[in-house]
C-alpha cells in the first residue's frame, strides 16, 4: 500500500473532491496543454508523439467542450495511455488533516465493478466525496469509446 501523505483537493463543475495524490498522476497548467477538442475530449497534451486527452466534465459527469479549467490532472502517467481531468482550482492537502472514511455511492458502479467515489473525508459541518484515481482513469478512457460505461 501506499504511505499516503497528501491528497488533491480538485474543483470542477461548481465541486469539491478530493483524490489521493499518488505517483502516477502528473498537474499541467493550461499553458501547458493544446486546447483544442479531440472527440468528446476539450484538451490534449502531446507526450513523444502520443496524444493524453484531458475531458471537462458537467456536474453530472458529462463531457462539455469547454470550462473554467486552469489545470490538468493526469492519471495512469505509467501507463500506455495517461488520460485528464480538467478542473478549475487545484489545492494539496496533508493526509493527516483528514478524515476519512469508507463511502458506497447507492446504485451500479459507472464504471463495471468500479465506483467513482470509494471514500469520503468526514468534517464538522461538511462532507467531501474521494474519487478513486483508477476508476476516474477508466471512466473517462470510457468516453471516448475504450470501455462500456455500466449505465
Amino acid at each position: 500500500m501506499t504511505d499516503l501523505r497528501h491528497y488533491l483537493q480538485l474543483r470542477f463543475a461548481g465541486q469539491v473532491f478530493l483524490m489521493p495524490n499518488l505517483p502516477d498522476i502528473l498537474v499541467e497548467p493550461r499553458e501547458n496543454m493544446q486546447v483544442e477538442r479531440t472527440g468528446r475530449a476539450a484538451a490534449q497534451r502531446t507526450v513523444q508523439g502520443v496524444s493524453w486527452l484531458a475531458y471537462a466534465l458537467g456536474p453530472d459527469w458529462a463531457p462539455l467542450p469547454e470550462s473554467g479549467w486552469t489545470r490538468a490532472v493526469f492519471l495512469g502517467v505509467g501507463t500506455a495511455r495517461p488520460v485528464g481531468l480538467l478542473v478549475d482550482d487545484l489545492h494539496l492537502l496533508p493526509a493527516g488533516d483528514l478524515r476519512i472514511a469508507p463511502f458506497t455511492p447507492l446504485g451500479p458502479a459507472p464504471v463495471p465493478g468500479q465506483h467513482l467515489f470509494p471514500g469520503a473525508a468526514v468534517g464538522r459541518n461538511d462532507l467531501t466525496l474521494v474519487l478513486a484515481t483508477d476508476a476516474v482513469a477508466s471512466y473517462l478512457r470510457a468516453l471516448e469509446g475504450d470501455h462500456g460505461l455500466g449505465q
